[in-house]
């Protein structure tokens, strides 16, 4: 019998962070808080992700390590102190129900949960406090828990861990299949081995413990091991593990990634409720999409979603539609090899790359903004790239042949290629993606004239955006109706108060009238929610709806809400960006990441949809880029046109751009701005620029 006593001033051992502006605590949320549905909780190391079985203290459920996963897979521990058999929950019933679940912590590479028992048995008190950790492995498929018992009876008690394995069906599937979704994947029932394995033809599951029982003197603690390793059916399981050396590992790829992936991104502190904690969870959205694993074609390998197994594919709308500054100073140079990925699997044909590089989805309406979106922050943070120009160019402009020569426009196709709403309305000629040509051809003269590109061709770019804004003023917007149609083939016009209207303002396609009207609609009772935005107006009596939140209503694609803030900050409105921002500080403090998607009407995730999203980085996209206001230009200048708020401050630390460190202390009445460590700018808050 081995025996591992833990020093209680151990429990939580890693305490030595690589990043000096973050550690793996300032993440850390309690799992009370929570509002997200047990189905979209879930940790993972960047190779493998796990979900517990909540409001058990010990309990695990299925977990994902692509190709490998474990589906409908459930390992439960039970507790013999003596002769007591204690099971652990949840239990909803009343006297000795077993083990109590007492809290847990999420933290980014583990998951803890606190468990009590404390019962006189036989007029002998048996107390002690369980706390396990849940740590995805990083390097092996699976998972291992460490199990720390406290005796805090006044007599010795003899341990022994009791683990049970349901292996449900055990999945290897070729990395090319792993898109959107797991949901409708089928495998066959595992069957039990020998020497705790189990197997079904694809892939094997093996159990491995270590200290299984011990005797635990009076307020003594012991630390348990147990643990899952998958493997593909013509693999060898390992005989034996080291525990101690996969939780290392675990660690150490967390803190690898805060040192690597946040070199450029600010911690800060504000005195603003929500705003901080908000912040904090918008760059852990964007820190828990990042894999590492050399089967990929990436390492990293960025998905838009993957928690919960689904989404593991790189979407272009996310990464580059939503946040791609935040992406930029992210990932740094690796960013344009994602870039180039988008180009090599052709738009034409597809949205989205799989794990080994392969194209997944359809052609969708909005991938030319979302690449050209992409491609000029990386000109803009991390310098010009001819090879990207040469890209952006080509899918811009074949873009435009498929304009109407009467009218300019484009009909951009059905739902499949554009929202997907669930009834008609925004199909074929819609303002946007049209708008977003505007900006597009805009910023393709930027970037040719960083390029060299004649000036003629130059010339012609912006004389085609001019045509298409003219264009969408005539064709599009309707002056009696006040809002934009829809045009279908047979002539047929419809009227959607779609969020992606907003769109058209944040391209330039609207004069001061649609702009206007559009902002006037900005109010409760139609897009803003108490909790954030709606997809479409709840006005809107022809399209709303509350269950296809997505883009149909009740709730809004959670990089929307934000993005939708930084269009209002851009167009010099920044109360009204400010009172959108703020709508979604709820989920600062009441979610582990940010989910798919958000209701607006109350602070929840539709738990039918994905756990996360690599757009959940649009919050810090918006704090950074709207209420600090830094602003980047083809020329590689940054400057700061900062967006204070009433009251409060904010303190930013550590934006990095072109090897400078950025400090910024920002009030109603005071900016401060540090430039590698030394004062730049003392005095009201005003457009300065820094680099």
């Amino acid at each position: 019998m081995k025996k591992t006593v833990v020093s209680l001033l151990l429990l939580y051992s890693i305490t030595l962070f690589a990043s000096d502006k973050f550690k793996l605590d300032d993440f850390s949320i309690s799992l009370e808080q929570l509002v997200s549905s047990s189905n979209h909780i879930w940790v993972n190391s960047g190779y493998t992700t796990v979900n517990p079985k909540c409001l058990s203290v010990l309990g695990v459920n299925d977990f994902y390590s692509p190709p490998l996963g474990a589906k409908d897979f459930n390992l439960s521990l039970s507790i013999l102190a003596d002769s007591i058999s204690i099971t652990d929950g949840p239990d909803y019933g009343k006297d000795d129900v077993g083990l109590l679940y007492s809290g847990g912590t999420w933290y980014p590479d583990k998951i803890v949960r606190n468990g009590t028992y404390h019962h006189l048995k036989g007029n002998i008190l048996y107390s002690f406090s369980v706390r396990s950790e849940l740590i995805p492995l990083f390097g092996n498929a699976g998972f291992m828990e460490k199990v720390i018992i406290t005796n805090r009876s006044n007599h010795s008690v003899k341990m022994e861990i009791n683990a049970a394995v349901q292996p449900g069906k055990l999945l290897n599937v070729p990395l090319s299949k792993w898109g959107f979704s797991i949901a409708r994947w089928t495998a066959p029932a595992a069957v039990s081995g020998e020497n705790n394995i189990w197997q079904n033809g694809q892939a094997k599951i093996g159990l491995y413990e270590e200290n299984k029982s011990a005797v635990l003197m009076p307020h003594e603690t012991v630390a348990f091991y147990v643990a899952v390793i998958a493997e593909d059916f013509n693999n060898e399981l390992p005989a034996s593990i080291d525990f101690r050396s996969m939780e290392n590992k675990t660690i150490s790829a967390w803190q690898n990634r805060l040192e690597k992936y946040t070199q450029n991104i600010p911690a800060m502190d504000s005195n603003i409720p929500g705003l901080k904690d908000y912040y904090y969870r918008s760059i852990i959205s964007g820190l828990v999409c990042i894999w590492e694993n050399d089967k990929y074609l990436f390492k990293p390998h960025i998905s838009t979603a993957g928690m919960d197994g689904g989404g593991t594919c790189s979407y272009l709308w996310d990464i580059g539609g939503y946040a791609p500054n935040m992406a930029a100073l992210m990932l740094g140079p690796h960013i344009k090899d994602i870039a180039m990925q988008m180009v090599n699997i052709d738009l034409e044909k597809y949205y989205a790359y799989t794990l080994d590089g392969s194209g997944i989805g359809v052609k969708y309406s909005y991938s030319p903004f979302s690449f050209s979106y992409l491609v000029s922050a990386i000109f803009q943070l991390l310098g010009p790239d001819k090879e990207l120009y040469a890209s952006v160019k080509q899918i811009i402009l074949n873009d435009e042949k498929r304009e109407d020569k009467g009218t300019h426009l484009i009909d951009y196709g059905e739902q499949k290629n554009l929202l997907e709403m669930r009834g008609a309305g925004w199909e074929h000629v819609v303002v946007s993606p049209n708008a977003e040509r505007i900006w597009c051809l805009q910023q393709l003269a930027e970037m040719g004239k960083i390029v060299g590109e004649p000036k003629s061709d130059i010339e012609t770019w912006n004389l085609k955006a001019e045509e298409i804004k003219l264009s969408i003023e005539k064709n599009l917007w309707d002056k009696d109706k006040k809002w934009f149609a829809s045009i279908y083939p047979n002539g047929f016009r419809d009227y959607v108060y779609s969020i992606q209207d907003y769109d058209a303002l944040q391209a330039g396609a609207c004069n001061a009238e649609m702009e206007n009207v559009l902002l006037s609609h900005l109010r409760e009772g139609a897009y803003l929610g108490k909790y954030g935005v709606s997809s479409v107006s709840a006005e809107d009596t022809l399209h709303y709806e509350v269950i296809d939140t997505d883009w149909s209503g009740g709730g809004a694609y959670t990089g929307d809400g934000p993005q939708l803030a930084l269009c209002m900050y851009q167009r010099s409105h920044k109360e009204l960006g400010w009172d959108i921002l703020k709508r979604h500080f709820w989920m600062g403090n009441q979610l582990l990441y940010f989910p798919q998607e958000i209701y607006s009407d109350k602070p929840k995730e539709p738990e039918h949809k994905r756990a996360n999203t690599f757009a959940g980085l649009t919050g810090a996209e918006a704090v950074l880029f709207g209420l600090v206001g830094f602003q980047t230009d083809y020329n590689g200048s940054l400057f700061i046109n900062p967006q204070p708020v009433e009251k409060g401050d904010v303190n930013i630390k550590g934006f990095g751009f072109k090897g400078h460190q950025i400090d910024v202390e920002l009030s109603l009445q005071n900016l401060k701005i540090y430039k590698d460590g030394k004062l730049f700018y003392r005095g009201t808050p005003k457009k300065i620029k820094i680099v």
